[in-house]
């Protein structure tokens, strides 16, 4: 067996020709290959109306450490109409796979199987004894060794660069605040257009954060259709566009929160969600907004200081508000879902929302909602897009952070495709990248992406692969008190105007070591490469979580990022995820191509463990003392 297995390690693998037959309802309309993270650009050609094919006049080179990513762009066509709107989807076949059920030696012979509604057929053969293929005349392919690892999150943001939503209501609904709160920025981007004056076609981007683009449109008036038909039109068009980075992404309907038994929806709101039940819009996701929520609760909160004026044991302040918001609550499931949905006839999400202090859950809800819609109904792409542009809600970044993963360098990492040849750095360089991008913090100095942060994070992860996972400093804090508890107990004893934070760190020398550390699949770089995902993500969500309590348009400063790291370092959750980690990788087998990637489903499974919520995050944002950026930031002092 094991003579086999060193033939199999050094055979060539010669393709001679790919087909891929869709199987699903919607239409294949192009097909790109990857060798690894390389793109080759190779003619691809219409075999049938639902495949593709490539044929090589010369045979494509592979050796068994590589892998074929083929990334299907297909799109939804209703008989009759042209393509509404489309989805990406990657499909990934490792080189071993393809060895593994080939056994006629040199002779050409059909490998062929289904996979994500596709049906691929590689025609192919494979000699042993091979050395490792050179670049192949005529693609772009050259060995990995030579070429650069792309961040996933570069392809991604290429396709779809902004998170595109259409803003429908009327003026004085709350659309200037929910934007504002929604993306993190402070410049009233929506106008206040008097009737007819809104642009629908105007694209509306922030320099404070580029990674949305807003269309506004007003609300309907009784009896005017000029608008209504502008808008669908407008739906219409942007569906029809071919780039996904010009469609819409969703589509917000925005109205105030009605009073007891005044009218659910206009009439014109009614008819175009009645259009988005028939189809006519396509799939991108529609939502229902229900905005200054916060005044139903002012309703309810006059009913009850009036009965609470009456009664001998009075309710305390806090007490009025939280009873009144669970009335509110009651009284908008009633007064407004139940007849919302039996006027509309359709299932539109909605989410009544506020944006005035005390109701950022409702926000958060809400980006939540759409994310999910994004992700289900248009692309994956969208839906990072939509991650990273959002501001309120924490668990979304995370889950744009495990998207990206997926998609590439998180993948099988027992047995990675990707990174053979690379050195650690490298490896870890274009994680590191990729983590970062999705939580878009304001960091004009870039010190996120500096060397001292490299440093910082590779120490961390060093410390534990040689068995130095620290011993927790809140020994006396009951398991049950909240990560957020300790890590507001720690900032609060750093946070002070006292000296800068010193971190002890050897870590320019871990970086030095792992520039000429090549990767290897091996149990240490299994856990090294496990430990930075997981650490700079739960390190990145502190950083979040602070720089929204300091002020989020501020710069991410050098101490704040320190403060966010200490807290990790020294909290019993970075112990925590060390010892899981350690326990996987003793327990991990070499990745089996088609099976389960149970690296992979560690990772996420350690990282929703100590994860903390949005709720959690606001709840416990109260509790932090003053740590504002200050006139002067400090210098890194890693010692």
């Amino acid at each position: 067996m094991a003579e086999v297995s060193s033939r199999l390690d050094n055979a060539a693998i010669h393709i001679f020709a790919i087909t891929i037959q869709q199987k699903a309802r919607r239409a294949l309309r192009s097909v790109s290959l990857r060798i690894n993270d390389n793109r080759n650009d190779i003619p691809w050609e219409h075999a049938s109306q639902d495949a593709f094919k490539a044929t090589f006049t010369s045979p494509l080179v592979i050796s068994p450490s590589d892998s074929l990513n083929l990334e299907l762009h297909s799109s939804f066509a209703p008989i009759g109409t042209p393509f509404i709107s489309g989805k990406n989807r990657l499909v990934c076949i490792s080189a071993q796979q393809l060895l593994h059920d080939h056994t006629n030696g040199g002779h050409q012979q059909e490998w062929k199987q289904t996979l994500d509604k596709a049906e691929v057929t590689i025609l192919l053969s494979h000699q042993t004894g091979a050395t490792r293929p050179g670049p192949i005349a005529g693609t772009s392919f050259d060995r990995a060794e030579s070429v650069q690892l792309t961040p996933t999150t570069e392809d991604i943001l290429h396709i779809c660069p902004r998170f595109r939503v259409l803003l429908i209501g009327k003026s004085g609904v709350g659309k200037s605040s929910l934007i504002n709160k929604a993306f993190g920025v402070d410049d009233a981007l929506v106008s206040h257009s008097a009737p007819g004056q809104a642009e629908i076609e105007k694209e509306i981007v922030s320099i404070v954060n580029q990674r949305f683009v807003l269309h506004d449109s007003r609300g309907f008036e009784p009896g005017e259709t000029s608008n209504f038909d502008a808008v669908c039109n407008f739906i219409l068009s942007r569906n029809l566009k071919p780039d996904l980075k010009d469609k819409l992404h969703a589509i917000w309907v925005c109205m105030a929160t009605p009073a007891s038994g005044s009218r659910i929806l206009e009439t014109g709101v009614e008819e175009l969600f009645r259009r988005k039940k028939d189809g006519d819009f396509g799939e991108v996701p529609m939502i229902s907004v229900f905005t200054k929520f916060d005044e139903l609760v002012d309703r309810e909160v006059m009913k009850l200081e009036i009965a609470n004026s009456k009664l001998s044991k009075k309710l305390s302040d806090r007490e009025v508000f939280e009873s009144a918001r669970q009335n509110a609550n009651k009284a908008f499931e009633g007064e407004c879902v139940v007849p919302f949905q039996t006027s509309s006839n359709v299932r539109i999400p909605y989410k009544a929302v506020s944006t005035q202090p005390g109701y950022e859950t409702t926000l958060t809800d809400l980006i939540e909602i759409t994310f999910k819609n994004v992700q289900q109904h248009v692309s994956p792409e969208a839906a990072v897009s939509t991650a990273i542009a959002q501001k309120p809600n924490s668990a979304v970044k995370i889950e744009g952070c495990i998207a990206v993963g997926k998609l590439r360098y998180w993948r099988s990492l027992a047995s990675s495709v990707n990174f053979p040849g690379k050195t650690l750095k490298a490896c870890l360089d274009v994680i590191h990248i990729d983590i970062i991008e999705v939580w878009n913090l304001n960091d004009p100095k870039l010190n996120l992406k500096s060397k001292e942060f490299k440093a910082l994070m590779s120490n961390l992860v060093e410390e534990s692969v040689q068995g130095e996972v620290p011993s927790s400093p809140n020994k006396g804090l009951a398991t049950s008190v909240p990560i957020l508890a300790a890590i507001a107990g720690i900032v609060g004893a750093l946070s002070g105007p006292a000296a800068p934070i010193v971190i002890p760190i050897v870590g320019a020398f871990v970086l030095a070591k792992w520039a000429y550390d090549v990767y290897r699949a091996s149990r240490s770089n299994l856990e090294r490469l496990m430990a930075y995902i997981i650490d700079l993500t739960l390190v990145m969500q502190n950083i979040f979580w602070l720089a929204d309590a300091a002020d989020e348009t501020h710069p991410t400063t050098r101490r704040l990022i320190k403060l966010a790291f200490r807290a990790y370092s020294e909290s019993d959750t970075n112990g925590k995820v060390h010892v899981l980690i350690q326990e996987h990788v003793k327990q991990a087998k070499p990745f089996i191509p088609g099976g389960q990637d149970a690296t992979l489903e560690a990772i996420e499974d350690i990282i929703r463990q100590c994860t903390f919520t949005p709720d959690e995050m606001i709840k416990w944002r109260q509790e932090l003392p003053p740590f504002g950026p200050g006139k002067k930031d400090e210098p890194w002092d890693l010692q």
